[in-house]
Order: structure tokens, then C-alpha cells, then sequence
């Protein structure tokens, strides 16, 4: 039975986590578990992480009240961080930076250039076969770069219709890019 005078904190004969003992245990662990984990995440970083997630853990813990060997529970809780960062690392796709050394194997082929000059080939026809208002609104926009309202302006007709111009040349060349 615990004395009124007793911080309910501590277990009895003083192995409890109680804000003292908390403080205490992680001056005692914390270097402790540093080092074991720098030896296996090869990270000093990394280890500082995992041991500040584990005393976070153990804080937050309901059992810590009454840990009658809190260093070995702080032991379990850093062994289940380890084993969920490594499951999270398993399943991470690696990164592959793409430069010279690592540049994709495959090279544009002849056949390529061929495929993009047809492609080009047949935008163009399709920007030539709009009708000649939405052509020169299409061409004032995407080639000249001008917004909807100095179209408007320059030509003489409202922005709305510059909008349902503009879209008509996008559903147009979109439907004779796909055949």
C-alpha cells in the first residue's frame, strides 16, 4: 500500500517513471540506445530520432505509472521502432537521380523522330483546317501569347467569344490529333 506522502509516480522503492525518474532514466538511456541504434541504422541522425520517438512513446504511455523496469520496457518500444522503420523502408521506392550516369537506356530512335515530325505534320493541318476566325484567335493566343481580353480588343469582338473560340480550336484540333 502506498504512503499519502509517496509520489504515485513511483513504483515502489523508487523504480517508477515519475517526472524525476523520467528525467533520470533518460540521461542513463539515451546515450545507451544512441549507440545501439547508430551501430544498426549506421545514422547518427536517424538514431537521435528513434530514441527521441521512443521516450515520446514511453511519456505517453499509460503503463509507465507502474514499470517496475521501465529500461527494459524503453527497450521493447525502441525494438518496435526499429522493426516499423524498417518495414516503412522495405516498401519506399528507392530514388534513382536522373544525370549522365543514371540516364534512361532507351534513346530516341529514328523511329521517333519520325513518329514527332508526323505528329507535328498533322497539328499543323489540324490549325490550318479551323475556320479563319477561330484560327487567328487560336494563333493570337497559343503562339502570340495574348491574353483573352487584347484578342478581344485587337479583333474587335467580345471576351466570351474569344473563349468559345478558343475551345472550339481545342475540341477541333483534339478530335483530328486522334485519328
Amino acid at each position: 500500500m502506498r504512503r499519502p506522502d509517496e509520489d504515485p509516480c513511483e513504483a515502489p522503492g523508487g523504480g517508477g517513471t515519475g517526472p524525476l525518474r523520467l528525467d533520470a532514466l533518460y540521461r542513463e538511456q539515451a546515450p545507451r540506445l544512441r549507440r545501439w541504434l547508430d551501430v544498426r541504422l549506421r545514422s547518427s541522425e536517424e538514431a537521435n530520432d528513434l530514441v527521441q520517438d521512443a521516450f515520446a512513446r514511453l511519456l505517453g504511455s499509460d503503463a509507465r505509472n507502474g514499470l517496475r523496469q521501465p529500461e527494459a520496457f524503453l527497450n521493447r518500444i525502441v525494438r518496435n521502432l526499429l522493426i516499423d522503420r524498417s518495414r516503412r523502408v522495405a516498401n519506399r521506392m528507392p530514388h534513382v537521380p536522373i544525370d549522365e550516369v543514371n540516364a534512361p537506356a532507351a534513346r530516341a530512335t529514328q523511329e521517333d523522330g519520325i513518329e514527332v515530325a508526323q505528329m507535328r505534320e498533322r497539328y499543323r493541318a489540324a490549325v490550318a483546317a479551323l475556320p479563319p476566325r477561330t484560327r487567328e484567335v487560336f494563333v493570337l493566343h497559343r503562339l502570340e501569347g495574348l491574353g483573352y481580353k487584347e484578342i478581344a480588343t485587337q479583333l474587335g469582338i467580345s471576351v466570351r467569344t474569344v473563349e468559345w473560340h478558343m475551345g472550339e480550336a481545342l475540341l477541333r484540333i483534339g478530335r483530328d490529333l486522334k485519328q
